[in-house]
């Protein structure tokens, strides 16, 4: 689907939203600038750069992007699927306790700012790189207020989630589809090399019933399958595609500097 696909092979042009801290993009510690998003050689790098006090930025410079244009919901006789090429860095470099370096990069669907038009504005994590050699997939709904309030979420729910190379933690009704790929991944350091990291939606027919299902995987391999409402907005509701660095965790990025998450390409299927 090329509407929805890019090769990072020409400037990115109005398909993408550069973040920018003038326009009140941050992350933690992080302040988002265009100059931190570089296209070159077939290669979006999303850089994160040593704070420096004295110029004029309150935070450690970072970059990141969200499309334009909506990754496509899932219907009753067609399924969506996204794919994204990535090389990305991790928050717990030296154990899965460390948060040494406290920011990480992420791949995710979301569209932003969220709004009342669009309650309950589902996001889909694909992969948020807390550890080197783990996946952290996880959905969440961020309700806004009706106008005149701004429309800075009110309430956040953290629907689910799922993190490889560990026991599942929620608890789902019986029969329910639920299956977070609880051993480990096997692949080494995610964060070594490039892999492709993929997320289908679908409306498929479990126990002569509709459903939505949602299927996470890396490398082809499966390592979250999910079991929605078929009328979710989970499944069915187009969302922008979000590239980041983030800087959720408290205290400042640890060294090296500059942090980039190389990403080779991002491709739609529908």
């Amino acid at each position: 689907m090329d509407s929805a696909s890019d090769e990072f092979d020409q400037p990115l042009g109005s398909r993408w939203r550069v973040y920018d801290v003038e326009e009140g993009d941050r992350s933690g510690e992080l302040a988002y600038l265009p100059e931190m998003v570089e296209v070159s050689n077939g290669v979006l790098r999303l850089y994160i750069r040593n704070d420096t006090p004295d110029d004029g930025v309150d935070g450690y410079p970072a970059g990141a992007v969200e499309s334009t244009f909506d990754v496509p919901g899932a219907g009753a006789q067609r399924a969506s699927c996204v794919e994204v090429r990535t090389k990305g860095f991790a928050a717990n470099v030296a154990s899965h306790t460390a948060w040494d370096q406290n920011v990480f990069s992420a791949v995710w669907l979301a569209t932003r700012p969220p709004s009342y038009d669009t309650n309950p504005n589902p996001e889909l994590d694909i992969q948020e790189f807390f550890w080197v050699d783990e996946m952290h997939m996880a959905l969440h709904t961020w309700e806004s207020p009706p106008p005149p309030a701004p429309p800075t979420p009110t309430e956040h729910t953290a629907v689910d989630n799922c993190r490889t190379g560990r026991a599942d933690q929620t608890t789902d009704p019986v029969g329910v589809i639920d299956d977070c790929h609880t051993d480990p991944l096997g692949l080494g350091d995610l964060t070594a090399a490039q892999h492709t990291y993929g997320l289908r939606r679908e409306i498929a027919t479990i126990d002569g019933q509709p459903a939505g299902l949602l299927t996470f995987y890396v490398d082809g391999v499966t390592t979250w399958t999910k079991e929605v409402s078929a009328d979710s907005p989970f499944v069915t509701e187009g969302r922008h595609l979000v590239l980041s660095t983030q800087g959720n965790p408290p205290g400042d990025p640890g060294p090296p500097f500059p942090k980039v998450a190389l990403h080779a390409w991002v491709r739609t299927y529908h």
